[in-house]
């Protein structure tokens, strides 16, 4: 205590210092005469005092009637003297202010024990009291109540039903929406049992044992439970189907109740049974629809049918009138062919041999009586009678062979001796002194129609000359000097040969190319047209292929004997026989543009080489 005690009472001291609330003495006049050690850390701050100060100024809010001598009797004090625990606000005497909690009770002098505790007054009365510090009590029951004022609130807002229950299954919390569902008040179920209420039936009608229910077994072991379709029954005895939920509610490790939760599933079960006459409605409007879309799909597609059958025989007879106009029109002009062929072929070409002929015979002048002039008049239709009479016989043999009258007769040749063919043939459509040949053709052996192919040869050196099959030289754009020279050079490319003819003009004549192009063809090959960069005339690629023939022919290797004489003389240069000659004794000169066909794979060779003049 805050005196000094005396030896008799030190230990009493000690022992009222330990305790854990503050303790007062007050006297008669209201004053703080003792405190312990406690209540001194409670109410006294430095440099001020406890002992001594009114009571009323540390605790306000205290029965000024409870101190000792006061004239109106207590109303809250029992028989002896003692309070309750009050709660109030406690003063430092700093002036700070916290809540405690105070218990009093009066303590007598020796003889009041004899009296009544009102009765009699004698002064030495003391009125202790016990002071319980709440600050952090306080804050920690405010959270409480928080919290539950939270709770309160979750469970009145939820739309699911909440029901809690003791061990024994009886019914210690229900939110509103539990009572609103079954119908019940929440005082009608505190307290009750909770499966005889809502849970004491089927669906069907038959008694729900307690020992079965997801309630009981959840408060007998701890488990969870999860049921939909359960069914509950309401205070009206009707049934409410619900999605049922129980879990357990433990302290610590202990079990003291369980909670269940319910979702009433009439408004679902209203909206699927809306549903489902939706649907049907829906479905017999849908099937009628359908019927109907079947019927008239029916009566369509039967028109439509008539229609089609009707339309079809129409084409089908239109078309017949055409194939028999067609037909007609195709024996019409298969009659004009044969007439032509046969006016080509007989009435046109006999005339045309026997004026050739007589010019020629004319032209010979063994008398010398006709003019230099008239004389090489006569030699130049001579000339023209002989180009029409080719012409007309390469016509007549392509139209047989195109048309099937005819076949290739192949055969083993020597691809030089019809390039050489090709262009004698070509100097036969052109005429003599036109043109210019630059030739390379080394010996290659292939399985072909040699007078067929030396044919087409001849038409394309005359194509690519620029003379037209009326004899005429096409007339060269923006005038000027053209190299007459063709180009006619042949090589081995793998199992074909591949002929080269390049020349000073584009080539396409509507009477040579198809000529060309069909006997090539005919024989398996590819005719192909290059345009020449820079350069006037097109190149056009013939590849045949070689077929049983033995390809390209090394010439045998001719022994060379060591020798003092000196050497002869060279070989002549022209003539029959040499190296590089045309037919009539002109030379044949090899350009190193065929040089470079040879060394290429394909493409036109572009060089300059030196030039013979063609048989004239």
């Amino acid at each position: 205590m805050s005196s000094r005690p005396s030896r008799g009472t030190a230990r009493l001291a000690a022992i009222l210092d330990a305790l854990p609330d503050g303790l007062l003495l007050v006297n008669c006049n209201g004053t703080v005469v003792n405190a312990n050690a406690i209540a001194l850390e409670m109410f006294e701050t430095p440099g001020t005092a406890l002992v001594g100060r009114g009571l009323l100024d540390l605790l306000p809010e205290f029965d000024s009637k409870l101190i000792p001598g006061s004239m109106r009797r207590p109303e809250a004090a029992d028989e002896q003297g003692r309070t309750k625990p009050t709660r109030m606000i406690a003063r430092r005497t700093d002036r700070h202010e916290y809540p405690v909690e105070v218990t009093s009770a009066s303590l007598d002098s020796g003889q009041a024990a004899y009296n009544d505790i009102h009765s009699s007054y004698t002064g030495d009365e003391l009125l202790m009291l016990v002071v319980r510090d709440l600050s952090g009590t306080v804050d920690t029951e405010a959270e409480l109540a928080r919290s539950q004022r939270q709770t309160e609130m979750i469970l009145r807002a939820a739309s699911e039903g909440v029901v809690g229950t003791d061990t024994d299954g009886r019914v210690v919390l229900v939110n509103p929406a539990a009572a609103q569902i079954l119908g019940f008040r929440a005082s009608d179920l505190g307290g009750q049992e909770l499966h005889p209420l809502i849970l004491h039936s089927r669906a069907e009608g038959e008694p729900f044992p307690y020992e079965e229910s997801p309630l009981a077994d959840t408060l007998r072991s701890g488990r969870k439970h999860r049921v939909r379709g359960q069914v509950l029954w309401s205070k009206s005895g009707a049934q409410v189907p619900v999605d049922l939920t129980t879990a357990p509610v433990r302290d610590g490790d202990q079990l003291v109740g369980a909670v269940m939760t319910f979702t009433d599933r009439r408004p679902y079960e209203e909206l699927s049974t809306q549903h489902k006459n939706v649907v049907a409605e829906l479905t017999t409007s849908h099937s009628d629809e359908v019927t109907a879309l079947k019927e008239a799909h029916a009566a369509e597609l039967e028109a439509l049918k008539e229609a089609h059958a009707a339309e079809l025989a129409d084409r089908t007879e239109r078309y017949a009138a055409e194939v028999e106009g067609q037909a007609e029109l195709l024996a019409s002009v298969g009659a004009q062919h044969s007439q032509l062929t046969a006016v080509l072929g007989g009435s046109l070409r006999g005339p045309l041999e026997e004026l050739r002929g007589e010019l020629s015979m004319l032209a010979a002048d063994p008398a010398g009586q006709l003019w230099p002039e008239a004389n090489q008049i006569l030699h130049h239709l001579a000339a023209g009678y002989a180009r029409m009479t080719t012409l007309v016989d390469s016509v007549l043999s392509y139209q047989r062979l195109d048309a099937g009258v005819e076949a290739l007769h192949k055969a083993p040749a020597m691809i030089d001796g019809i390039v050489t063919g090709g262009i004698d043939g070509a100097v036969e459509l052109i005429g003599p002194g036109r043109a210019q040949f630059a030739v390379h053709a080394p010996p290659i052996e292939a399985e072909v129609d040699a007078v067929r192919l030396a044919t087409a040869l001849a038409h394309l050196v005359a194509d690519v000359c620029g003379v037209d099959s009326t004899g005429k030289t096409r007339a060269v754009p923006g005038g000027g000097y053209v190299d007459s020279t063709v180009v006619v050079a042949a090589a081995q490319r793998g199992d074909v040969v591949r002929i080269e003819v390049r020349g000073p003009f584009a080539g396409g004549d509507p009477v040579h190319e198809p000529i060309v192009r069909g006997i090539v063809q005919a024989h398996g090959g590819v005719l192909q047209t290059h345009e020449m960069p820079g350069m006037s005339g097109s190149a056009y690629v013939l590849d045949i292929p070689i077929g049983a023939g033995s390809g390209a022919i090394v010439p045998p290797e001719v022994a060379v004997e060591t020798s003092l004489a000196p050497p002869p003389p060279p070989a002549p240069s022209e003539g029959v026989g040499a190296p590089g000659v045309t037919s009539g004794g002109r030379r044949r000169a090899r350009r190193s543009s065929t040089d470079a066909f040879l060394d290429s794979t394909g493409g036109a060779p572009d060089a300059e080489g030196a030039v013979a003049e063609s048989q004239g």
